[in-house]
């Protein structure tokens, strides 16, 4: 009984969080503005961003600070939805433990970097100290890690610990970072969906189970298609490089592998109703393409689910794409791009 009363509250404070949640007149407001200062006041006067820029001078606050105070509110949003959890379903903490891996692979990504002698600026490693105390390993020690034997010892027989002994680094120090993150996000869907299985049945588990498996399918066709395009990799290896689950895109991803020519590339995509017809297609508009697709469909999930576990991965999806405009508009404030570039950016409208 506890634990039905907690996700409906779940799911009735999320569809109240949504309604307060940044409209289009905001971000054409915001489009207009003219510097990082100006965009961060507002934030701070108009939406519920608020929260976390309430006592910030705006004239004085730089793109980076601001940025890592609107990646707060997320924090603290989901804080407050998960704070109802009274039942402590583990399916709840999902969250944290997509942060948590995510924090490994920042790692990584610096390790490798220093064995390349490049352990400095863009390859630093800085731990997110709002996830300290939710992580399953002791995020301020793994700080303390300067070596991939380290990171070894540190994890020990764990699950981490056994997904990292698969991917030494090579004589000059580099690390398979595509290998690991393939890994490690393969390690993070199987026990997401095993919690699933666990903890939920019937409609509610086939329901937060199509999520999850529609997630999936949007990461491989991103993943699939940039190999292709860009790197002109081959199938196999395309193949062995996306999460092995089977979802609704595997059909639009094996012919994309397939394709035999940029333009036929662009040909699938066009037929699937995920490029518009003769645009000249950017580097990252397949990126763009997903995120609206997965905004459009969280967003009748959020209104229509009658699941609250559906209703949470909802909010948190339009919450995280919402930041993610927000940053591009930040950006190109800053660089004084044209209001007409920036709306074609927006992935949440």
């Amino acid at each position: 009984m506890l634990g039905s009363f907690s996700n409906k509250a779940i799911a009735a404070k999320a569809r109240a969080m949504y309604g307060h949640r940044v409209t289009a007149a905001d971000y054409e407001e915001l489009m207009k503005k003219r510097t990082v200062g100006d965009a961060a006041a507002y934030l701070r006067d108009n939406t519920h961003y608020r929260e976390v820029l309430g006592q910030v001078d705006a004239a004085a606050i730089h793109r980076g600070q601001l940025e890592n105070l609107l990646r707060s509110f997320r924090y603290f949003q989901y804080q407050r939805l998960i704070a109802y959890n009274f039942g402590q379903q583990k399916l709840y903490r999902y969250l944290y433990f997509r942060e948590e891996i995510q924090q490994l692979l920042g790692l990584l990504r610096y390790l490798s970097g220093k064995g390349q002698g490049q352990a400095s600026g863009q390859y630093d490693f800085h731990y997110d100290r709002r996830l300290v105390g939710h992580t399953s390993y002791d995020l301020e020690k793994l700080v303390e890690v300067g070596s991939y034997r380290e990171l070894l010892d540190f994890f020990g027989d764990t699950p981490y610990g056994k997904i990292l002994h698969r991917f030494p680094p090579d004589q000059s120090g580099q690390i398979d970072l595509m290998g690991c993150e393939q890994a490690f996000s393969t390690y993070y869907y199987k026990q997401l969906l095993t919690t699933i299985d666990r903890e939920l049945t019937g409609d509610a588990r086939a329901a937060t189970r199509e999520v999850i498996y529609r997630r999936i399918g949007y990461e491989n066709l991103v993943q699939a298609y940039r190999l292709k395009r860009f790197f002109h990799s081959g199938e196999e290896y395309i193949r062995r490089s996306l999460l092995p689950f089977r979802t609704p895109s595997d059909k639009l991803i094996q012919q994309l592998i397939q394709a035999e020519s940029t333009a036929q590339l662009h040909a699938l995509l066009e037929n699937a109703g995920l490029a518009p017809e003769g645009a000249d297609h950017g580097g990252d508009f397949i990126e763009n393409i997903i995120l609206r697709l997965r905004a459009k469909q969280s967003k009748r999930d959020l209104r229509n689910s009658r699941h609250p576990e559906v209703v949470l991965q909802a909010y948190m999806a339009q919450l995280e794409i919402e930041l993610d405009d927000i940053i591009n508009i930040i950006e190109s404030v800053r660089y004084g791009l044209p209001v007409e570039e920036m709306r074609g950016m927006l992935s949440s409208q």
